[in-house]
């Protein structure tokens, strides 16, 4: 019962803060629920009517049937159940509608289905949708309660699985019986290390108090080339501002600190940190983040935008900072008076909340697609917040992210999330000292899983967890920054104190860790943590170390989650580099395309001619210049088909394969380089064959020519078995498919886009006498280079040779006149 109990609180309160439908429409509800019959899957039935519970939210009291239910649970579970039935949610219906049917909230519905269900074995996502829907659309402005859900909630029953209900209790053990094992545990080691450091003098001055400089503020604007989503839509050169911190009067250049808001943020959230640690010498940059901020978000709860936060957000905020570095060394290089102020060689990064992620990228940790995977498309139901988020980036081309940029030399990381976009294996690739500011209390981002388990995974050193007892997501701000349109139910309390505490650990960090001045020291640790948190509202604990066999002694029974997840298994090195062995022989071996135009075809006049040819021939002069230039380097070419495309790389035959190749997951011994071009896929037919090859229906009887061995025909296969599938293979297969289309053997031919659309161009053929059919594309194609898994140090040759100039003027002189087509495309597979 006490699990029925926490299925009608905790699951519908989470999803209440989550979810919600289009605006101005309010479906009407089967009917008005008096009371509700809770069916576990086996004999259990139990019925609870709304009003006996809504009299226990009012009074207190135990009435009608909750009285049975009430016997179950103790007195704190009781006392927790009331103001979690009283509190009134303020989202109105147009919010609650937007957010319902954003991918996020689509995604957090589903989750909560997976439990609540209207139909045994069904997932109950319309009748949750529905539910909170039409209570937010019959509240006032006050809000509405989780009781006026229940009474909104279109069917006479709940049923719930067993499964579903095991899944719960195990989230809520993180939210609360697993969290204060680890809390205690901190808190013990905290006590360990103090008494370890019982002769440190702690008579320090308070770091939390301004510094003697002065300073001024400006604001700089920084143009990105770089793609993003913005409140505008998916584009490229963007602008965004920066705020920027001068100390005056420094003796010399000062060190350099970046702090990166979270999700709906700004960057005025920050303006007390940023002019404390100016006050202290620090040049402080606050980049706004345009498509994560806060006018992003609002843009999307007013419903002019379809996706709450972009997958490519995970790539363009680090990439972003990584900008913002490059334009500061432009301005140190022309201007002496930049020069004389800002200290190149000492930059740090501070992060909060998703800008913390963003920080964690920077300072080495790497997203993988794997571990994402795994999380993410697990069907175990969650209550974690963050994880919603960082799921979004499973929509990201399946490759591993290094986003890391050496020039940063020490991070901080508050509140943060990022366990499903890094893991273990991403977080240990951290080599920066790293400060990681937690609360006890924090249920936006779960602190054990979020936060607590990231610290475990670090080898970086040193490191350090501050831990804010009974601290929320947004302790470390003080009253009146960086609340926005947050409930104030999640704030918490004494965010003043919280905040103090906040600015000395920052000023004492950055001194340590930044400066290198061993003055700072003390201040970073357990004993001085307990001595300022003598007398105080809030307490703040101070460690060095935690390991998952502390948490885990420290709470009574088997642990409902792993804080550190099994490894993956590594690769073994190849026995010569692809760079070592290029300097040896001087040959650059390629294999490429000769049936894929624009990106390898064979011309009448200029041979064998497009981007991987000119690729080839631009990387050779790139790899020139890397290497000894006693050696000359020169091109190899081989023939590579849909066929022998992996094997003559994961063979050692070549080491790189150019052509349209769609990145994958399951491609054994190789690795994918950064993407070279983003496409869907259509079935090309003639006009007069449209309505009968309608992608809609199942394409029964329908003949749909396709290229072997090929993504799409894998994709032919599993979503339209009933089809007739006619394979087309070798060198002429693609323009054989199109003949067939256009004199009427087969009805029609799925193929990429780009590929499609430039053999139509190279046959001479008129687009007006083809169609392609749907409007959206059928599947999301991502393009990149085909490379070893072994050698990461060519990989990362290949990529930067991609970004540098040679790189990208090639791209743009063969793909660039099809950038709008492959950004309309990004925009939709982006955001789908």
């Amino acid at each position: 019962m006490a699990s029925l109990k926490h299925l009608l609180v905790s699951i519908l309160a989470t999803t209440l803060g989550l979810t919600g439908g289009l605006a101005g429409f309010v479906p009407e509800a089967a009917h008005s629920a008096d009371k509700f019959t809770f069916r576990v899957t086996g004999p259990l039935v139990f019925t609870l009517s709304v009003d006996s519970l809504e009299t226990f939210a009012e009074t207190g009291e135990a009435t009608g049937n909750f009285k049975l239910l009430a016997r179950f649970l103790n007195e704190q579970a009781l006392a927790g159940l009331r103001p979690m039935l009283q509190r009134r949610f303020p989202l109105d219906v147009v919010t609650v509608s937007n957010l319902s049917y954003s991918p996020l909230g689509r995604d957090a519905i589903t989750n909560v289905g997976k439990i609540v269900q209207s139909t045994p074995g069904e997932n109950g996502f319309y009748a949750v949708r529905a539910a909170v829907i039409n209570a937010a659309a019959k509240a006032g402005p006050e809000g509405w309660t989780l009781i006026d859900v229940m009474r909104e909630f279109p069917a006479d029953a709940i049923d719930i699985s067993v499964s579903g209900l095991l899944a719960l209790q195990r989230e809520l053990a993180i939210y609360l019986d697993y969290n204060q094992a680890a809390v205690q545990a901190i808190r013990d080691q905290a006590a360990a290390e103090a008494a370890a450091q019982s002769n440190l003098n702690l008579a320090l001055p308070d770091l939390s108090e301004p510094g003697p400089y002065a300073f001024e503020e400006t604001t700089i604007t920084v143009t990105n080339p770089a793609l993003r989503q913005t409140d505008q839509g998916l584009t490229v050169n963007y602008d965004f501002d920066v705020d920027v911190y001068l100390p005056q009067g420094t003796e010399a250049p000062a060190p350099i600190v970046i702090v990166s808001h979270g999700f709906g943020a700004v960057k005025e959230d920050f303006v007390f940190l940023n002019q404390h640690l100016a006050s202290h010498g620090y040049v402080v940059l606050a980049p706004d983040h345009v498509g994560s901020d806060l006018r992003y978000r609002q843009a999307f709860l007013g419903g002019r935008l379809h996706t709450l936060l972009s997958p490519i957000e995970f790539i363009n905020r680090p990439q972003e900072i990584s900008f913002l570095i490059d334009e500061l060394e432009r301005l140190v290089a022309r201007s002496p008076d930049w020069a004389a102020r800002l200290d190149l060689s000492q930059i740090a990064a501070i992060g909060d909340s998703l800008g913390s992620s963003t920080v964690m990228a920077l300072a080495g940790a790497r997203l993988s697609q794997a571990r994402l995977s795994e999380v993410c498309n697990s069907d175990v139901f969650t209550l974690n917040f963050a994880r919603y988020l960082e799921c979004r980036a499973r929509y990201l081309p399946p490759k591993t992210y290094d986003l890391s940029d050496p020039r940063i030399k020490a991070a901080i990381a508050a509140h943060n999330m990022g366990s499903a976009l890094y893991g273990p294996e991403g977080i240990g690739q951290i080599d920066v000292p790293l400060l990681m500011v937690t609360g006890s209390a924090d249920i936006t981002s779960p602190v054990v899983t979020e936060q607590f388990a990231p610290f475990i995974w670090l080898n970086a050193e040193p490191r350090y967890l501050a831990l804010l007892q009974k601290g929320t997501h947004f302790s470390s701000k003080p009253p009146g920054e960086g609340a926005g349109d947050v409930p104030s139910f999640l704030m918490g309390e004494h965010r003043d104190v919280g905040a103090r505490y906040y600015r000395g650990m920052v000023t004492a960090f950055l001194g340590a860790h930044l400066r290198g001045q061993a003055q700072y020291l003390p201040y970073l640790t357990a004993a001085y943590a307990k001595a300022i948190s003598e007398g105080q509202p809030m307490i703040v604990d101070m460690i060095t170390d935690l390991t998952e066999a502390q948490v885990n002694a420290a709470y009574p029974g088997t642990t409902p989650v792993a804080l550190v997840p099994p490894p993956a298994t590594p690769v073994p090195p190849r026995d010569e580099s692809v760079l070592a062995a290029i300097a040896r022989t001087g040959e650059l071996r390629i294999a490429m395309r000769r049936d894929a135009p624009p990106f390898g075809y064979v011309d009448d006049t200029a041979g064998w001619t497009g981007y991987c040819p000119s690729l080839a021939e631009a990387l050779r002069g790139y790899l020139q210049d890397e290497i000894d230039r006693a050696v000359e380097v020169s091109v190899v070419a081989l023939p590579s088909t849909l066929s022998d495309r992996y094997d003559l790389v994961r063979d050692g035959q070549v080491y790189l394969e150019c052509g349209p190749n769609t990145v994958r997951t399951d491609v054994e011994g190789i690795e994918f380089s950064d993407l070279i071009f983003a496409t869907g896929s259509h079935l090309l037919t003639t006009p007069d064959q449209v309505e009968a090859v309608n992608p809609a229906l199942s394409l029964a009887g329908v003949n749909v020519g396709v290229l072997a061995n090929s993504t799409n025909e894998s994709f032919l296969q599993e979503r339209y078995p009933a089809a007739t599938i006619t394979r087309f293979e070798g060198p002429t297969g693609r323009a054989d498919a199109i003949a067939a289309v256009t004199s009427g053997q087969i009805n029609a031919f799925l193929g990429d886009d780009i590929l499609t659309l430039a053999e139509v161009a190279q046959e001479g053929l008129s687009t007006e006498s083809l169609a392609l059919v749907p409007e959206l594309p059928l599947t999301c194609e991502y393009y990149s280079l085909v490379l070893p898994s072994d050698d990461p140090q060519w990989v990362a040759t290949v990529n930067s040779f991609l970004k540098a100039n040679a790189g990208s003027d090639t791209w743009q002189a063969w793909l660039g006149k099809f950038a709008a087509d492959s950004l309309k495309t990004l925009n939709y597979c982006l955001n789908r």
